[in-house]
């Protein structure tokens, strides 16, 4: 196998690395954001409830 070679494989692994993270901390930022929602949503619907007895 030639160095030229060697070194197309190897970026193309740091480069599918890098991209395979990225996707992964996407996915966990918007999780993370609907955990929230969900969360101030619930919140806003209890203090609403206690507003009003």
């Amino acid at each position: 196998m030639e160095a030229s070679t060697f070194k197309m494989f190897e970026g193309l692994l740091i480069i599918g690395a890098v991209v395979a993270f990225a996707i992964w901390q996407f996915g966990s930022l918007r999780r993370d954001r609907e955990e929230r929602d969900r969360r101030r949503a619930e919140e806003q619907k209890t203090s609403d409830n206690q507003k009003q007895d």
